[in-house]
């Protein structure tokens, strides 16, 4: 499973229709922030796992995110830590960025600042568990020897439509 599939199991697994309920605004809305915010928050992954000075922080908090049971998406968003949510989009994002994409969704969608800050805190420790999950799966089935957790977690970056994650980001951005 590589980032493409993940991204659109989370937009087609009901995750939507649960952000709706935490959030109070429509599943036609919670939906289009996703659709948003996500491709943005992938971009925070891939700076975090290329940058030299935050790569190890980056893959232990994978590791540590692959231990959750994401198996029921909605389940994992019903019961998510939106605290710890919030620090994993300041260190994917940081303060300013999180606040630029915030006021940017709002202006293009209408949903207000604080609402779309709080569906980015409840998708962060979600798509942090998915990739950590699939990295270590990848991980224990390589039977090479370059089994490096970066490498792995760079391959799954790099599934990602960059057309797409760009084409989206520069909407937003």
């Amino acid at each position: 499973m590589d980032m493409n599939d993940i991204l659109k199991m989370m937009m087609t697994s009901g995750a939507a229709d649960q952000v709706s309920k935490q959030t109070g605004i429509s599943a036609a809305d919670a939906a289009a922030v996703m659709q948003d915010v996500l491709p943005i928050l992938l971009k925070g992954m891939q700076g975090q796992a290329t940058n030299k000075s935050t790569q190890q922080g980056f893959l232990k908090a994978l590791a540590d995110h692959s231990k959750d049971d994401t198996s029921d998406i909605t389940k994992f968003i019903k019961n998510v830590d939106t605290d710890d949510g919030d620090k994993i989009v300041n260190h994917l994002l940081g303060s300013t960025q999180k606040e630029e994409v915030a006021a940017k969704a709002k202006k293009k969608r209408g949903i207000d600042t604080k609402t779309v800050l709080k569906i980015m805190a409840i998708l962060a420790p979600l798509l942090m568990s998915k990739m950590g999950s699939t990295a270590q799966t990848a991980k224990a089935s390589s039977k090479s020897s370059s089994n490096d957790m970066l490498d792995i977690v760079g391959g799954l970056l790099d599934g990602v439509d960059a057309g797409d994650v760009l084409k989206i980001v520069s909407k937003l951005i």
